[in-house]
């Protein structure tokens, strides 16, 4: 049984990551077991903050899928590098992905010739697709697909829902703290922390956190934010979760704010931008990613000192 750690453990370094999935890889008797290795890699170095080496791994996976005609395989690749898209902020690029993933205009199927998709890419490319339409401001386009994945879900229970949940649950948050209505945030909230507390995973585990603690400064609960981005802080701490600590401490800068304590508030914007320069630094100087990222309103913010 393939048995591979996807995200939140205790940090490693890409080096033994790549060196396990491969050695994996060398002695597995299946093509799909082969195909799930080949998959992970780029999806374990992306959580890592090796996006460049991520790029590269999607590069030949994704050239192997499309030798053998591999069309399933191809479009789970697809939707992977739609979330290394996504969390490059390049929200455009997500939504080019996920169409290629799986064609809007045909049922939920792949483009003409392709076979038909399985439910967990679909579901996958949904909820990126999704994501991608809330952080460009097509609040419609989002809750159609949010509310698409997660009936198909509440309809039938496939490989790996259980994770696909918290980005489902936490994009909802997201969705509606977007357009102000905070009483359903706060009830998405609730829900991505208890899937989250669920498991293991450090990263989700912070970014549910994180996400409560918004939610919160939202309905001027100061007491329960403050109390929120502690525990942020605390599970990502001594884990390699870049992906979810530069989001916790640009959050955790602002509480001390709102809260008067301007030393804090520098140090842990200091130490976002630390994390977000690791994972630009991390992409070839050239990189449409990179330029992505470090020009995100979000992301800009934190290298500017500002809120």
């Amino acid at each position: 049984m393939l048995k591979v750690a996807l995200t939140g453990g205790i940090a490693t370094g890409k080096s033994y990551v790549l060196a396990k999935l491969r050695e994996l890889g060398a002695n597995l008797n299946s093509r799909i077991e082969y195909e799930i290795s080949g998959a992970l890699a780029p999806s374990n170095l992306m959580f890592l903050g090796e996006w460049g080496e991520a790029l590269k791994e999607y590069e030949t996976a994704i050239a192997w899928a499309e030798k053998n005609a591999n069309y399933h395989y191809l479009q789970w690749l697809r939707a992977q590098q739609a979330c290394m898209h996504l969390h490059a902020m390049d929200f455009k690029g997500t939504l080019e992905i996920c169409e290629s993933a799986l064609a809007r205009n045909s049922a939920l199927r792949p483009a003409p010739g392709w076979a038909t998709g399985y439910p967990r890419h679909v579901r996958n490319a949904l909820i990126c697709s999704a994501l991608a339409s809330t952080a460009l401001g097509d609040y419609a386009r989002a809750f159609e697909d949010f509310s698409m994945a997660s009936s198909d879900m509440d309809r039938q229970t496939v490989f790996f829902d259980w994770y696909w949940r918290m980005p489902l649950v936490g994009g909802m948050t997201e969705l509606w703290l977007a357009t102000g209505d905070r009483s359903r945030a706060q009830l998405e909230a609730e829900r991505f922390l208890e899937f989250s507390l669920g498991t293991v995973d450090r990263y989700w585990q912070g970014l549910a956190w994180e996400v409560n603690s918004r939610v919160a400064l939202e309905n001027r609960d100061l007491p329960r934010a403050r109390d929120c981005i502690a525990k942020a802080l605390d599970t990502v701490q001594g884990f390699e979760v870049p992906l979810a600590a530069w989001r916790v401490l640009a959050t955790a800068a602002r509480i001390d704010e709102e809260s008067g304590n301007l030393e804090e508030a520098r140090s842990h914007r200091d130490m976002s931008r630390v994390t977000i320069l690791r994972l630009a630094n991390s992409l070839p100087e050239q990189e449409p990613l990179r330029e992505s990222f470090l020009s995100a309103p979000s992301v800009a913010r934190i290298l500017n000192g500002q809120r």
